[in-house]
């Protein structure tokens, strides 16, 4: 038989096809699964049929028998004497290959060899080749992707893979072995929590190092877990070998070690040992840092020293898997052996290896005999750096504690690779270049749950898939316990597991499976700490907010900001702590969960904690408000603060980052300090927080705020404080469209402050309430309280609030056709506004007074108001005001004859009003944009945009634009010779006005 030595090919793991140093790719998917097939089956002829089901499972297309022929030809091309490789065989094909082409059948042989050999009573060599045979495993057959009709043929040797292991770590017992098995075998039972007899070589391997108390706890948890898992309990077999640990069954003792020179070693001296872990089928994503790893520096004549980079991360990150990757990627640059060692440094319930045992597995692994590894460290420490000088050595030091553990572990050589991984940065190892490892981006995290899952469940599900990725906040460890748990129950949807993880309470219990838990990983960290950072991480903890800065910390710290710094770095550095901006620090989503898992401080303690933070926001927020709204009305409500907090006045740019960094913060605060029972600080922060989420169109954030300051205030019998509560909620709720409850706030607001006695309180009740009886179209009404309003206000110098009256009382004289009067009241307010530096009151101004111009036919002066506003506007950067002025600007247009100028500021304006929520102002654009097509002859759009704004304006009671939308309509409508619906909506219209007391010229518009 020809054969084709040259070409091997690779199926334990991901399907690799190699012709000496060049990969070739077998081209597609149903190639991929016709050459896989083939192979499982190789030197056996595989019918079409079969080939047929492994590509398209149940469902196969037509033209299947066509499309496998074809990817035979194909597959044919592309490999070298690819007729010789795949032979046709009625009624299929077979592969022909030599033994040494194909590692599934190197993996069969060399099983064979062990069985041979251990009949033979040559132990040694049966465990080396098992071990040879188990090492070709770079993972499940294919990476798992096969599916059903080849992970079924792949299932045999998977079971065998499993037996030849168990059979390897029996043979090691056998030979003497214990500890040194621990960490290979609790992988193991990991990776397959119910192969009793892997458990029972744990507990073997456990009871014969010394911990007889975790080989019994070991049995404890797998009884559990079968129980609560299968109703089963432990088979026969396992249950005896407990009761023989439980009794310290002097059988279970290891067999003697052979004082002789047959002693094996873990490597033969002379070869190249390498003892790393195998790579993940499934490894997904980090290309940047694989680049970084992978590109090593070359060992010139100048350097002295291994390259070394340290991985740091968050527990869970995958800084393990990653380093594990690179060493794989790299093994062939290092020639003289690839070395892993655990050092675990943060691993529960055991101690970090000592040096000294370290340094011992080492010496091992490069083919030291254990009878020749001294016994003292300094010695030990010698005999690694010779053992090491002048090779190219590959090390991986996994899970360090601490610089101290890896210093002495270092080889010796200048050509050498040295990956460490750890929870903590380690600036004290010297020459280390540092790697800090993120979370996944959200497009790999997408993919690593598609590569495990597989990509029919997760194509099935997008937006459950993409969610999850959001709850397990890219963080690969809980995304590969999530993806786990929903292999091993295909009856779970995605969405049914983003539910349980929605809950914040449960979060930590759904995210374990098996050994693998994201609340252990994170403990981990946790224990590592001191106990007075573990204390300072459960007191920062309490902030509600997405990020915090120093002066927060060091409140809830209740020190200094130095101190607080000191400790901030520290969770940063054990990675406890994110800061993604200069001194902008924040919890992950999931370690803010485990904190809240953790036993409780004293409450006390928790509440004196919430209290500082509370008196700190309320401080740093009248600071901020001070600069960008000083013509505030002041009152005698506010709650104490420590003096501790008060700072030097802002700049009107410090203020502007303070409330652009800090206002979501704000809000989380006045939800905490409410839970609290801090009633006044939730209420008072509520009012000041109300300055910018007005002035920023966050309307939504703006009336929930409103709404709960409004319940604290009547918790906290405060009259006062109720009355300012209800003023900001009547605001709010007009800003939400929400006319009548806004004057029911207003109403209620207004009689309190007459009971108080207070001018200020009342003037201010009457100019909210004038603004919301504008927008109902009570305009009679709203004239009287905003005229009453601005005298007030005048009475008492508030030029600002006096400025606010007078702009909103301009636009009601203009509704209602009183014109001279709202110019005048327009004018009054812009120059106060401009006065009192209140820039936004200004545009308000400008804006309603160009309308009444308009209205009077001055058309440039009203051009010119608005090209003030809309300068005014830039640095505001508010979408509500600049919405306003592009409006009337395009009234200003349409009413200078350019329609289609006013037509591109009106959809300018609607595009505004749409993003930030307004729907009186989109009512109001629409209907601008519907004269502006009537002038333009487009009767029918001109219908449509009016359609719109009616039902928008009738949906929220805006009298005024809803009488707009009929007069409109009537227009429009008569034109295109629809007169009785013209005639109907004319009746509304003039009906409306009557309701509004308009005069006859108002009426019209």
């Amino acid at each position: 038989m020809h054969t084709t030595p040259r070409v091997r090919f690779h199926v334990l793991g991901p399907l690799e096809i190699w012709e000496g140093e060049r990969r070739i790719k077998p081209g597609g998917p149903v190639n991929e699964r016709v050459l896989a097939m083939l192979l499982l089956e190789a030197g056996r002829i595989v019918p079409v049929s079969r080939l047929v089901q492994a590509v398209w499972e149940e469902e196969p297309p037509s033209t299947a028998v066509h499309q496998v022929r074809k990817a035979v030809a194909e597959l044919r091309r592309r490999l070298p004497s690819g007729h010789e490789v795949i032979v046709t065989e009625p009624p299929g094909y077979r592969v022909a290959l030599d033994d040494g082409q194909l590692d599934l059948r190197m993996f069969d042989i060399r099983v064979r060899r062990a069985q041979e050999a251990r009949a033979e009573g040559l132990f040694d060599n049966a465990v080396m080749q098992l071990k040879a045979g188990l090492d070709a495993w770079r993972g499940p057959i294919l990476g798992g992707a096969g599916g059903p009709v080849i992970d079924a043929a792949a299932a045999v040797w998977e079971e065998r893979r499993l037996t030849a292991s168990e059979q390897c770590f029996e043979l090691r017992l056998d030979q003497g072995e214990s500890s040194g098995l621990i960490g290979e075998l609790r992988e193991a039972v990991t990776a397959h929590p119910y192969r009793e007899v892997l458990r029972g070589h744990l507990l073997l391997a456990l009871y014969r190092a010394g911990r007889q108390a975790e080989a019994l706890e070991e049995y404890t948890r797998l009884r559990t877990s079968l129980a609560e898992e299968l109703g089963i309990d432990p088979g026969p077999k396992l249950a005896a070998l407990y009761e023989q640990i439980l009794r310290a069954d002097p059988e279970l003792d290891a067999p003697p070690v052979p004082q002789d020179t047959k002693e094996p070693p873990f490597a033969v001296a002379g070869t190249s040992p390498c003892t790393l872990p195998y790579d993940l089928a499934d490894f997904t994503g980090r290309q940047e840092e694989i680049r970084r790893l992978t590109t090593a520096p070359p060992a010139d004549g100048d350097r002295t020293s291994p390259h070394i980079l340290l991985i740091d991360g968050m527990g869970g990150s995958g800084k393990t898997a990653l380093a594990v990757h690179a060493a794989h990627r790299l093994a062939d640059t290092y020639p003289d052996g690839q070395l892993y060692l655990d050092l675990r440094g943060f691993t529960p319930g055991e101690e970090p290896l000592s040096t000294g045992t370290a340094l011992g597995v080492l010496l091992r692994a490069m083919g030291v005999p254990g009878r020749s590894v001294p016994e003292d460290l300094l010695s030990r420490i010698a005999l690694w750096r010779v053992t090491s000088a002048r090779r190219r050595l590959l090390l991986v030091l996994d899970n360090a504690v601490d610089g101290a553990q890896v210093r002495p572990l270092l080889p010796a050589s200048p050509g050498g690779l040295v990956l460490i991984t750890s929870r903590v940065r380690l600036p004290e190892l010297e020459g280390a270049e540092g790697l800090s490892l993120g979370l996944l981006t959200e497009e790999d995290s997408v993919e690593m749950v598609r590569r495990i899952l597989g990509a029919d469940r997760v194509a099935a599900e997008p937006d459950a898939t993409a969610h999850l990725v959001r709850l397990c906040g890219r963080l690969p460890l809980a995304l590969r316990v999530s993806a786990a748990r929903l292999r091993k129950r295909p009856h779970w949807s995605l969405h049914h597991l983003t539910e349980r993880l929605g809950d914040d309470s449960r979060i930590m219990g759904e995210l374990e499976s098996g050994d693998r838990s994201v609340a252990t990983a994170l403990r981990m960290s946790y224990d590592a700490m001191r106990p007075e950072h573990r204390a300072h991480f459960r007191l920062l903890s309490l902030h509600p907010g997405a990020d915090f800065a120093v002066p927060a910390a060091a409140a809830l710290l209740d020190t200094d900001p130095h101190s607080a710094e000191r400790t901030l770095e520290h969770l940063l550095d054990v990675h406890l702590l994110q800061e993604f901006e200069w001194g902008r620090y924040s919890f992950h989503d999931l370690v803010h969960s485990f904190a809240r898992t953790l036993p409780a401080d004293d409450a006390a303690q928790r509440s004196a904690a919430v209290v500082r933070l509370a008196e700190r926001t309320v401080a740093d927020l009248e600071r901020a408000c001070d600069t960008l709204f000083p013509g505030r009305v002041r009152y005698g409500c506010a709650p104490a603060t420590d003096a501790r907090y008060a700072g030097p006045a802002l700049r009107p740019q410090e203020a502007q980052q303070w409330f652009a960094q800090e206002w979501r913060n704000v809000v989380a605060v006045v939800h905490l300090a409410d839970q609290h029972g801090l009633h006044r600080h939730a209420a008072w922060l509520s009012r000041g927080i109300g300055f910018h989420l007005h002035a920023q169109n966050h309307f939504s954030d703006f009336e929930r705020t409103a709404r709960l300051a409004v319940d604290s205030a009547r918790k906290e019998g405060d009259p006062e404080l109720l009355c300012v509560s209800l003023i900001n909620q009547a605001v709010a709720r007009w800003q939400r469209d929400l006319f009548r409850e806004g004057i029911a706030s207003a109403e209620e607001a207004l009689e309190i402050a007459a009971g108080l006695g207070d001018p200020r309180t009342e003037a201010a009740c009457l100019s909210r309430l004038g603004v919301l009886c504008s927008s109902v179209g009570r305009l009679t009404d709203a004239v009287g309280y905003l005229e009453r309003a601005g005298d007030a206000h005048r009475a008492l110098g508030s030029a600002r609030e006096e400025a606010q009256a007078l702009a909103n009382l301009c636009f009601a004289r203009e509704r209602l056709g009183r014109l001279p009067d709202a110019v005048e009241a327009g004018e009054r307010a812009a120059a106060l506004a401009r006065r009192t530096g209140d820039a936004g009151i200004e545009v308000t101004a400008l804006a309603n007074l160009a309308l009444a111009l308009l209205r009077l036919e001055r058309v440039e002066e009203a051009a010119g108001c608005l090209e003030r506003a809309r300068e005014l506007c830039e640095p505001l950067r508010s979408p509500a005001l600049t919405s306003l002025v592009l409006s009337n600007l395009a009234e200003a247009e349409l009413a200078a004859g350019r329609a289609d100028t006013a037509h591109d500021h009106a959809v300018a304006a609607l595009d505004l009003a749409r993003g930030h929520g307004s729907r009186a102002r989109q009512a109001t654009v629409e209907n601008v944009l519907g004269r502006i097509d009537g002038a333009r002859g487009e009767h029918r759009r001109a219908v449509e945009r009016h359609r719109a704004a009616l039902a928008r304006a009738t949906a929220i009671g805006l009298r005024t634009e809803i009488a707009g939308s009929h007069r409109g309509l009537a227009e429009s409508l008569r034109v295109l010779g629809d007169v009785a619906a013209a005639d109907r909506h004319g009746r509304s219209a003039r009906d409306h006005a009557a309701a509004m007391a308009l005069s006859a010229q108002a009426a019209e518009g």
